[in-house]
């Protein structure tokens, strides 16, 4: 690489690294001066500018929340838990979102099993798959070279050869009965109504109300099809009025 330019990347990098710095801290004194709009019009344009980031969607979701818009707040909030799953805080604020917004947790596995499968991010659970894969042929080579003869390293191979298998099966659990999470989304607005057909003057249905997690399908012109868990709604949510939680895969 030339070396000039090569200067001029890096100039280019500590420039952008100083501007976003500088965006965040006018993000935070807004926030702290109780001007949770601007604030979240910063975190958002952070957020768009150089992607999404654990922290940055937990302080727009608790600007959105203290602006009373519970529907983006839980959204942002959902979306920060995928990438920092363990964060006793984003999950103590996403709970009075919920609260704030008549909403419930819907997980279909239970407390305790969404609890283990939530514990990791899917990353997470597929790097220690990867992790646990790799060490098995570790052991698979240690025992063709016939360095297990010791009882001691005996015990300890079997040991950890069950821990393994125990943890690729969680893993491969976790990951499968979260292959759906593509799909989940949050309803924005308390007023939006599922709506008959894909257009404006169908028939509703009713309305979920805002922070409902609902289950995406085929979008039609404006409109998401969406079935609302653990009841008989399902229809059509404006595409404004509704937004996916993660990545669809």
């Amino acid at each position: 690489m030339n070396p000039k330019f090569f200067r001029i990347l890096l100039v280019w990098f500590a420039l952008l690294a100083s501007v976003r710095a500088d965006d965040l801290e006018q993000a935070n004194r807004r926030f702290q001066a109780g001007d949770f709009v601007a604030a979240a019009t910063t975190y958002q344009n952070l957020i768009d500018s150089s992607g999404p980031s654990a922290a940055l969607l937990y302080n727009l979701a608790n600007s959105q929340y203290r602006m009373g818009d519970y529907g983006p707040a839980i959204l942002s909030y959902e979306r920060a838990k995928l990438l920092a799953p363990r964060d006793p805080d984003l999950r103590v604020n996403l709970s009075l979102a919920r609260k704030a917004a008549a909403v419930f947790d819907q997980s279909r596995y239970g407390p305790r099993v969404g609890a283990v499968i939530s514990y990791l991010s899917r990353n997470e659970w597929s790097w220690l798959l990867v992790v646990c894969a790799l060490w098995l042929g570790v052991l698979a080579v240690i025992s063709g070279a016939g360095w297990v003869s010791s009882p001691v390293v005996r015990k300890c191979a079997v040991g950890s050869l069950v821990m393994a298998g125990i943890l690729i099966g969680l893993g491969t659990t976790a990951l499968i009965l979260r292959g759906d999470e593509g799909s989940r989304g949050i309803v924005l607005s308390k007023d939006a109504g599922v709506l008959l057909s894909p257009f404006e003057k169908a028939e509703s249905l009713g309305t979920p109300g805002a922070g409902r997690i609902v289950r995406m399908g085929e979008k039609s012109g404006a409109y998401f099809h969406v079935q609302v868990p653990d009841t008989e709604l399902e229809g059509w949510l404006p595409a404004v009025d509704v937004a996916r939680i993660g990545p669809r895969e």
